[in-house]
């Protein structure tokens, strides 16, 4: 069936509401027009699908994302570096990438765990803890397999050197002595609620910096099952992560022992 011109005008002013919000409610009057007319949705996917753009439907929301090659919107590191001042070379933008991915690898589990983690989030605690486990594994790793860093496109030694060696693990702050990850840098728990900036920006996570929880939402379980779940590098990535965290934890557990 053609096209007709209030379908056009709609699917461009709901590409738009998109655009700039990048999650949208089915409960939405043009957002249930997208669902329930596929003309429409034509209409949008086609404007997305130009801009290197990728839109999906899950039961609850729209998604909007940028492709992750050939996209007008994808941002580079110099673009990052200007949103988010905290990734000043580019060992900081590699080291926040891991912490993202060892974050989404934590919560990415059973439907009873996510419940868990959305009621009762991570803390930053455990995640600086995940973060050194998987870092060291991996340059044991690196030790007995020269090709490790080269096979998984991975930047041991200078992640290493910026977490274990020149990141202390936190400050307080100078006004109550309280644990501060907002106004201090250079320490671990502050770098964490740096890394974790993009996913808060996009409303995908709850990052309570006063008690010291991030907590997922469920749009960021929707991302992940509806994008990252079909991406062999995701799946690749996560199971390394956590085979090194295990290995690394049993390691430790038998020194104690």
């Amino acid at each position: 069936m053609p096209v007709n011109q209030n379908q056009i005008e709609e699917g461009a002013a709901f590409f738009f509401k998109l655009l700039n919000e990048q999650i949208v409610p089915l409960s939405d009057p043009l957002a249930e027009k997208y669902r329930s007319d596929s003309e429409l949705r034509s209409v949008v996917n086609s404007i997305a699908a130009e801009g290197g753009l990728r839109v999906f439907m899950t039961p609850q929301h729209v998604h909007l994302l940028s492709k992750a090659r050939g996209s007008n919107f994808a941002n580079s590191y110099t673009q990052m570096k200007e949103k988010y001042s905290g990734l000043k070379r580019k060992r900081y933008f590699y080291l926040a990438n891991i912490i993202i991915s060892i974050f989404l690898a934590e919560i990415d589990k059973e439907s009873h765990v996510r419940i868990r983690w959305e009621e009762e989030g991570i803390s930053y605690y455990r995640l600086a803890d995940l973060v050194t486990a998987t870092i060291t594994a991996w340059q044991e790793r690196k030790e007995d397999d020269s090709k490790f860093s080269q096979q998984w496109s991975l930047a041991v030694d200078q992640i290493a050197e910026l977490w274990l060696t020149e990141f202390s693990e936190f400050k307080l702050s100078q006004v109550d002595d309280s644990v501060d990850v907002t106004r201090t840098k250079n320490n671990r728990l502050s770098f964490i609620n740096t890394a974790l900036k993009p996913l808060a920006d996009q409303g995908l996570i709850i990052d309570n910096s006063d008690e010291l929880k991030i907590i997922p939402k469920p749009v960021l379980y929707e991302r992940i099952d509806h994008l990252y779940h079909d991406q062999r590098r995701y799946k690749d990535f996560k199971k390394l992560i956590e085979e090194s965290r295990k290995k690394q934890e049993e390691k430790e557990n038998a020194e104690i022992e």
